[in-house]
């Protein structure tokens, strides 16, 4: 595509260079740009774009997309906006997206959205049925998987993630919709036949700063879906959906304490899975998961439901359902044959940690031990809120890292102890995360339920700004083999 055509669909301020330049791709990523590559110049949230356009020019780039024109380059074409990631979008969409056919589904909502998106996959292709997953654990395309740096990418890698999808024939993808993602532009000019919302907690303030600007944000996602799919059991899902029925949008509604679309009853819980009966119009519905915990109950619904309303036989939205373990990494049991229990889960939030415990709570015989830190350059006052959640339930507490970034890891623990103390002082601090996995298995209790929460696959740590392989999972399982043959050799 010209640069005369691009300028043609895009809103910009001022044009300087050769309108007749053939462009076929735009990226952020100075280090990717070519001679048919715009570089688009984003303020992020630590580097400036516009610093690098000179290397941008260096690797053979002959188009700039920026917001002001720190240094004029002979060669170097300039389309000037009044905002590079808003722009960027609209052009990435007409490079890669116009005229592709795939079908979207969007789960936004602060815990649960990782969930719905696998059970969706599970759902469609137990239907027969080609779909893709874009979220927290990465792309998958068939059976490729791509890391991902965000929950939601930016638009053009996004787009380029959805072309390649449709190239394989992959015609439905379910995709984790952040907050950040409509904020940033990350998912505009995108169509999406479903839209879900899970629930809303404290997360992420640092960004929106109040509630009220988190809730507007997820909020406006649902302006770009044909239909919503609401869980009006949490305060702003309640509010959301009658907010949306105002504005004449299409909403359909799952809860387990008001009448609802889907509404859910008579729920059994315990260390096997959940069980209860779903009704929606005139037919009820029994369904018996392998998952446990109430969480699951509700994430296990909204993903009926937007089989349901995709025009999916109900009846085998909840076979496919009911013939999987769950979801890899959420409330996942780590194999052993130690008489202690071991949990793995993405629980990072304090309403996420506190359902989990919940859960757990439900099944417990001996003592419940939960590990987990608290990411750094994030919101300060949850650390203290998770600590009162783990004083609250647990017996014993260990704290350790999680992401730390560039603060002391130390202070960070030290902020979750405040909240602890509120109840006993029963935790100790290991920064070292992988060696306080081991210390508790290896001193475990019998009947001890042990909680590892917050990594689950998240493949790395977060350290200043390395991302140092970590696998949280192998770690848990070598540290339970090692304790078994110490036991076998003790027979």
């Amino acid at each position: 595509m010209r640069v005369r055509e691009i300028l043609e669909k895009i809103n910009h301020i001022a044009f300087f260079g050769d309108l007749n330049l053939m462009v076929d791709n735009i990226t952020y990523d100075s280090r990717k740009t070519d001679s048919k590559t715009i570089f688009s110049a984003i303020k992020g949230f630590k580097k400036d774009g516009h610093a690098f356009i000179t290397n941008a020019f260096d690797k053979g780039c002959k188009v700039v997309l920026c917001e002001s024109i720190p240094i004029k380059i002979e060669g170097m074409s300039y389309i000037v906006v009044q905002n590079s990631r808003s722009a960027m979008a609209d052009i990435s969409y007409e490079l890669n997206l116009s005229g592709v056919d795939i079908d979207l589904v969007g789960v936004t909502g602060t815990n649960g959205k990782t969930s719905i998106t696998y059970l969706l996959k599970s759902i469609y292709e137990f239907n027969g049925l080609s779909a893709g997953v874009i979220g927290t654990m990465g792309a998958l395309i068939g059976d490729k998987k791509i890391s991902l740096d965000n929950t939601t990418p930016e638009a053009p890698d996004l787009h380029n993630i959805l072309k390649a999808m449709a190239t394989d024939g992959i015609r439905h993808c379910f995709m984790e919709v952040s907050s950040h993602s409509t904020e940033l532009h990350r998912v505009k000019n995108l169509k999406f036949s479903l839209g879900i919302f899970t629930n809303l907690t404290e997360d992420h303030l640092i960004f929106h700063e109040t509630m009220e600007n988190y809730y507007q944000a997820k909020k406006k996602f649902f302006y770009q879906c044909q239909k919503s799919i609401i869980n009006i059991d949490d305060p702003y899902g309640k509010r959301l959906y009658h907010e949306l029925k105002q504005d004449e949008k299409n909403v359909v509604s799952y809860s387990a304490v008001a009448k609802a679309d889907y509404f859910i009853e008579k729920i059994e819980i315990d260390r096997t899975g959940a069980r209860y009966n779903l009704k929606t119009g005139l037919k009820k519905y029994y369904v018996n998961l392998k998952a446990t915990g109430e969480f699951n109950v509700y994430n296990y619904t909204a993903a009926i439901a937007a089989g349901a309303e995709a025009g999916l036989n109900v009846d085998y939205c909840i076979k496919a359902l009911e013939s999987i373990k769950g979801v890899e990494g959420r409330f996942e049991f780590v194999d052993s044959t130690l008489d202690c229990t071991v949990i793995l889960d993405f629980a990072h939030t304090p309403d996420g940690l506190e359902k989990v415990m919940e859960t757990i709570n439900q099944f417990a015989t001996g003592r419940k031990v939960a590990l987990f830190g608290a990411q750094g350059e994030r919101d300060i006052a949850r650390r203290a809120l998770m600590g009162e959640v783990a004083g609250k339930f647990c017996d014993f507490v260990m704290i350790t890292s999680d992401n730390p970034v560039y603060e002391d890891p130390m202070n960070i623990c030290l902020e979750i102890t405040k909240g602890i103390e509120k109840y006993h002082d029963n935790y100790m601090i290991m920064l070292d995360r992988e060696e306080a996995i081991n210390y508790l298995i290896e001193n475990y209790q019998h009947d001890d339920i042990i909680l590892l929460a917050g990594k689950s696959t998240e493949p790395y740590q977060m350290i200043e700004d390395r991302k140092v392989p970590y696998n949280e999972k192998q770690i848990a399982i070598n540290a339970i083999r090692k304790k078994e043959k110490k036991l076998e050799g003790k027979k």
